[in-house]
């Protein structure tokens, strides 16, 4: 078959149709006829070049894969990135992909290896991988690994590690390998910078959970240590805790991991998860969160009621309720057993038996006969406000019991509603629309109906009401369909139906989330009298809502599709609309339908969803949308041409008549200067998504007058079919007032450029172009790997002329290029230059420069650290910290910032560093000789105006930065609390120790409260408060605590008095004050030392 035979015979067929008849071609392969075809097709233009590749796709023998692997070097941009990932798909050999890869540009070899990880082409990786690295470099060579084999990520991970671009997917597609990498990595590391490794490797760790959990948690346990878990493997908590429970427990409940704990807990499907793991862990994470009402609430709730009892009463197990409230929150998920005792117990609390409306809001949790003599006393007050709140506390108390006769009891009593105000009114109803749907029944209807009835027939009844009424309906009608209850679900929507007339926008809620398989054909069938009856009377009503809260399940359902197509010729346009979008919804039917719906009235061309099914399925229909006359209907007026906004994923389905045709319509609105100027832009812009078009189209738009045209098509330019073809013309304008456009868009255009004519193109940009422009140019230099890149770079770097701006762009670029000598030159001289280009060395992280250059670049950061230029050595001393296990000098450099005295500016950024770098493992003795410096320095400033104390300052803020630290890495902050506890004043040694005290050290407690003998009280108190304070307040746990406090107590001297009112204090309160508590504070206020029992009696477990 020659090639106009065939383009001419798919010309009119649909989309679909024309890929059958493309992909039938296959029964010919392996003959000189289809070769012959292809290298024709091959020779045309773009929509016949198209057809080629979806022929050799599916014939696939030789002379198709070569013609595959020759169009990746097509120069429609389109076409050539579709070639390229159809070649990797099929292609056998590598070498032809190899060759081509050398010099191909950019936007080709990301492709490529693109493809190569989606189709898993293994073998490619491997060939692929070494030519790639020593031609275009590490970034490149490394996004190659997960489609590689194991032995060679194995081989060539280590060395890539810094380049990995997506550790997620390379830890999911090699999980042992990058698990054994991971062990490799953090065993090198300090503590300090393994935190910053686990923020940008953790998310290869958490893809690798499901293939080894076990190990995973070995990781976590010998390598994390700042408490809770690494951000990154937070999602993959479940997995863990269904894997190894017990272990993920032990890190979930560790001190510092309290707040993540919490945090997890409003994750439904951490919860669920938990439940499902069941055991003694469930308690365990209640006990810890009992502190925390909402939290806990958010527990119980995710456990069946039977079990809420038992886990209520472990949580609170140790704590004394005889005093305590709980709010509304945690009492409406309790058990109904639980519930009433705990309201009954309440209601005997003097804090609530003294306050009318604390018992009638506690009342409303009791059993509903017992609350009802109370809350229906409130609903007949004089006050409206007392009756409408009396209303709502009866509703909610009925809806507790989840009873359908307690639900029947409670609708009867709201008869009195007639007469009420709508305030009332609105109150009582919402109430009882929150009812739980479990009690509704059927038999509830005919009161809810003499309800909606009494409701709207009222004077004052308002948009609130009819809400109300709207939800309580909804209720009525969700339950229905979730319980296949026939009766209850029409009376659901007879209520609906009263309410809302022939309103079709009602909450029904998404009934495809609740309802069992199937059930959507039950409900539909109940309610086709309805939906023939509506149709008749032309209400759809019924028809619309149902697809809307069936959402994809109701594509299945023969009935309501027919009633939709009903609905599709209804009188109402709005209805049209709807319908018409609901019936095209099923992919299967949608190309038949659309026909039938044009055919009834051509004018719903102009509506989305028919517009969407003839663009992208029935093509063949178009030439009713790109006409220049519209067909005159219900939704189109005659004699106007309407230019249709396009997806360009339609138009790759057209054929090439068809992209000429919409482009004179484009060219149409384009060129009439009577049109606003934002729809001329947008036409100039689409012309450009248009397949095939030739920039050459872009032409006359790029030298326009108009600004906003001129830049719409400088935008609009690279995503033509040959952007490569336009670069020129974009960089013409790099020297112009479009500048800041047209380089922006010749960084795309120029990655479809081959590297070898790059730099040419570039040059007079880098010689005469605008800031923004030379800037630009560089990076694009850089960023697509030019030949003589990094050659232009140092030429324009040592150009005495050269602006600033682009000097810095240019040492920001060339960090990623630290193997290159070049680069290594420029940043060595931006690091000892002015502080806008020093500045440009800080911006690296070591996990992003290859391990073989981290010492050198730390040097690089020194050097800036060591500027004349305070803006610059300020900015690097919060840089310093990461880089310390390369460059052993940097705590010694932020100790001497820190100990100068005669500095104020940037002190505290050098402790906060340097306390970070002692805390990861590295100069923890440079700060306690800072610590011992600032100690013997004396007060070089007593009450100046300016400055008063700054050792003693310094001290007590290095203090408090290694309390804080402790809070989250107690292990690896405590041979730093050694070492600097020595050198600390008495004082604050004492504070610091007190609060970084292990409760499990009773002997250190003691030896505390012995070193504070003969102090001050008030130095005393303030040791006591650090003491009950700890690294966080509600870290520790008070059944820890209690016997220290009792112990302390009874020593009799006033520094374990004092320690004891602390601990009494800040740890009783916690536990709603048992009676081990209280009698601490009893012996406490009976204390000798009367300063201790004078402290004691300032403690008050209740409030007058």
């Amino acid at each position: 078959m020659h090639a106009d035979d065939l383009i001419a015979e798919i010309e009119p067929l649909p989309y679909r149709a024309r890929v059958r008849r493309l992909t039938a071609l296959r029964a010919s392969r392996g003959t000189p006829e289809l070769a012959a075809l292809l290298a024709e097709l091959g020779a045309r233009g773009h929509y016949e070049r198209s057809a080629a590749l979806l022929i050799a796709a599916a014939s696939r023998d030789e002379a198709s894969l070569a013609h595959l692997v020759a169009a990746t070097g097509d120069p429609d941009a389109v076409l050539a990135l579709r070639a390229t990932r159809l070649a990797v798909r099929y292609a056998t050999a590598p070498e032809p992909l190899a060759e081509r890869l050398m010099d191909a540009p950019q936007a080709i070899r990301a492709a490529t290896y693109r493809a190569v990880r989606r189709h898993r082409r293994a073998d490619l990786a491997d060939a692929l991988i070494g030519p790639v690295l020593e031609r275009w470099g590490a970034d490149e060579a490394a996004a190659l690994l997960p489609a590689c084999t194991p032995e060679r990520v194995a081989e060539r991970l280590g060395p890539l590690s810094h380049a990995v671009p997506n550790a997620h997917t390379l830890g999911r597609a090699h999980a042992e390998a990058f698990l054994d990498h991971a062990e490799r990595g953090l065993a090198e590391l300090t503590p300090g910078a393994r935190s910053t490794w686990w923020h940008w490797d953790g998310p290869g760790v958490a893809a690798a959970v499901r293939h080894d959990p076990g190990r995973v948690l070995g990781l976590l346990e010998e390598y994390w240590h700042a408490g809770g878990l690494p951000y990154a493997l937070q999602p993959r908590i479940g997995a863990l805790l269904e894997a190894e429970p017990e272990r993920t427990l032990r890190l979930l409940l560790a001190d510092g991991a309290r707040t993540m704990l919490t945090t997890l807990v409003h994750r439904r499907s951490f919860r669920d998860r938990l439940v499902r793991v069941g055991g003694d862990g469930i308690a365990a994470v209640a006990r810890a969160l009992r502190e925390d009402e909402y939290a806990l609430a958010l527990l119980l709730s995710a456990v069946p009621p039977s079990r809420r009892g038992a886990l209520f009463d472990a949580a609170m197990d140790g704590v004394d309720l005889a005093a305590r409230e709980f709010g509304d929150g945690l009492m409406n998920v309790l058990p109904r057993a639980v519930r009433v005792r705990e309201a009954r117990r309440m209601l005997g609390l003097r804090a609530v038996a003294e306050h009318p409306q604390r018992v009638r809001a506690v009342s409303a949790y009791l059993p509903f006969e017992e609350a009802r003599p109370v809350l229906e006393e409130l609903t007949r007050r004089p006050d409206a406000d007392e009756r409408a709140a009396g209303y709502a506390l009866l509703a909610a108390c009925a809806g507790r019991e989840r009873d359908p006769a307690v639900l029947s009891a409670l609708l009867e009593s709201l008869g009195r509603l007639r007469n009420e105000q709508e305030p009332v009114r609105v109150a009582a109803l919402r109430a009882l629309a929150e009812v739980p749907g479990a009690a509704l029944e059927a038999g509830h209807a005919p009161a809810a109906e003499r309800l909606a009835e009494d409701a709207l027939n009222a004077r004052d009844c308002s948009n609130a009401t009819r809400l109300a009424l709207v939800q309580l309906g909804s209720a009525f009608f969700r339950q229905g369909a979730m319980r296949d209850d026939g009766a209850l679900t029409v009376a659901g929507i007879g209520l609906l139906r009263r309410v809302i007339g022939s309103a079709s926008h009602v909450p029904l809620g998404r009934l495809d989330l609740v309802l069992r398989r199937g059930q959507e054909h039950w409900l539909v069938e109940r309610l086709a009298p309805l939906l023939d009856d509506g149709a008749r009377r032309d209400d759809h009503v019924l028809a619309l809502m149902l697809a809307r809260a069936l959402g994809r399940r109701a594509h299945g359902v023969p009935a309501l599709q027919d009633a939709l197509e009903k609905a599709a010729g209804a009188r109402d346009d709005g209805v049209i609309r709807e319908a018409v979008a609901y019936w095209l919804a099923p992919p299967a039917t949608r190309g038949d339908r659309v026909e039938r719906v044009v055919a009834a009235d051509p004018s719903t061309v102009g509506l989305p969803p028919v517009l969407a099914a003839i663009a992208a399925e029935r093509t063949d229909l178009l030439h009713l949308v790109l006409a220049e006359s519209t067909p005159e209907g219900r939704f189109r007026r005659g004699g106007v041409t309407y230019v249709p906004w396009m997806e360009p994923r339609w138009m790759r389905a057209w054929t090439a008549r068809q992209h000429a045709a919409y482009l004179r319509l484009l060219d149409r609105v384009a060129g009439d200067e009577r049109l606003p100027d934002a729809d001329r832009a947008r036409a100039v812009a689409a012309i450009a998504e248009v397949p095939g078009v030739d920039a050459g189209r872009l032409r006359p738009y790029l030298e326009s007058a108009d600004a906003r045209l001129r830049r719409a098509a400088l935008t609009a330019a690279p995503w033509t079919a040959r952007p490569q073809d336009v670069l020129p013309d974009l960089l013409a304008h790099a020297s112009s007032d479009d500048a800041h456009v047209a380089v922006y868009a010749a960084a795309r255009a120029a990655r479809f450029v081959r590297p070898s004519a790059l730099a040419d193109l570039l040059r007079p940009v880098l010689a005469g172009g605008k800031i923004t422009a030379r800037k630009e140019a560089l990076r694009i230099l850089l960023r697509t790997r030019a030949a003589e890149a990094m050659d232009i770079v140092g030429a324009a770097w040592d150009d005495p002329g050269q602006h600033r701006d682009v000097r810095a762009a240019i040492a920001s670029a060339v960090r990623a290029h630290m193997a290159d000598p070049v680069a290594r030159r420029i940043l060595a001289e931006a690091a000892g230059g002015p502080r806008d280009l020093a500045r440009q060395v800080l911006g690296a992280w070591p996990h992003e420069i290859e391990d073989a250059f981290r010492a050198d670049y730390a040097a690089l950061v020194v050097r800036v650290a060591r500027s004349p230029d305070p803006e610059a050595s300020d900015a690097a001393l919060s840089a310093l910290g990461r880089w310390a296990q390369w460059a052993p000098e940097i705590p010694a450099r932020l100790a001497a910032v820190l100990t100068d005295l005669g500095e104020t500016r940037s002190w505290r950024t050098a402790l906060f560093t340097l306390a970070g770098c002692a805390v990861g493992g590295t100069g923890a003795g440079a700060l306690a000789d800072a610590a011992a410096a600032l100690a013997e320095a004396g007060d070089v400033a007593d009450a100046e105006p300016e400055r008063d104390l700054p050792a003693a300052q310094r001290l007590a803020a290095l203090a408090d930065v290694l309390r804080r630290s402790a809070a989250n890495r107690r292990d690896s902050a405590e041979p730093v609390l050694r070492a600097v506890a020595e050198k600390l004043p008495a004082q604050l040694a004492r504070e610091l120790a007190a609060a970084t005290v292990r409760w499990d050290d009773d002997p250190a407690v003691d030896a505390l409260a012995d070193a504070c003998a003969g102090a001050p009280v008030l130095a005393v108190r303030r040791v006591a408060e650090a003491l009950a304070d700890g690294p966080h307040p509600g870290f520790a746990d008070p059944d820890e605590v209690r016997p220290h406090a009792e112990r302390l107590a009874g020593r009799g001297d006033t520094a374990g008095g004092l320690f004891a009112c602390a601990l009494a204090g800040g740890h009783g309160p916690r536990v709603g004050w048992p009676a081990e508590w209280r009698d601490v504070l009893r012996t406490l206020r009976a204390h000798p030392d009367p300063d201790v029992a004078f402290t004691a009696r300032g403690i008050l477990v209740s409030k007058e």
